[in-house]
């Protein structure tokens, strides 16, 4: 096996890693939501600033690996992707709204597709199964 193709496959599997992971955080904030009333509201609240604050961490390790690959030439996308994933990498407040992040950074604040940006994630594994 050549050396390109271990790092693809690389790359690949912590894509596949990196989507779980940032799906696995929306469950949890979407069941967040679906307990409200159930239990103190300051309990939820912390429990959903902390969920807030893991997705954003979550979707930065996965934008920078999105950048990586294509730098890397692996994948190419187009412009409004790449401000989508420039926009979470330098955001210095990030805000989740369920289907679209507020971020905030020097350039101002920007509105992100979140499910948009991961079918792509989800599209290049798509295409890479096999």
């Amino acid at each position: 096996m050549k050396i390109h193709e271990v790092k693809e496959k690389c790359y690949l599997e912590t894509l596949e890693e990196s989507i779980t992971n940032v799906e696995m955080v929306i469950n949890h904030l979407e069941k967040l939501a679906l307990r409200e009333g159930e239990f103190a509201s300051h309990i939820l609240r912390k429990d959903r600033i902390i969920s807030i604050l893991h997705l954003e961490l979550a979707l930065a390790s996965y934008c920078v690996l999105l950048r990586k690959m294509r730098e890397n030439q692996m994948i190419i996308y187009n412009d409004k992707l790449r401000a989508d994933i420039n926009s979470i990498i330098h955001s210095n407040r990030f805000e989740y709204f369920g289907s679209y992040i507020i971020v905030h950074s020097q350039k101002g604040k920007e509105e992100v597709d979140l499910h948009s940006l991961l079918r792509y994630g989800k599209s290049i594994l798509k295409e890479n199964e096999g």
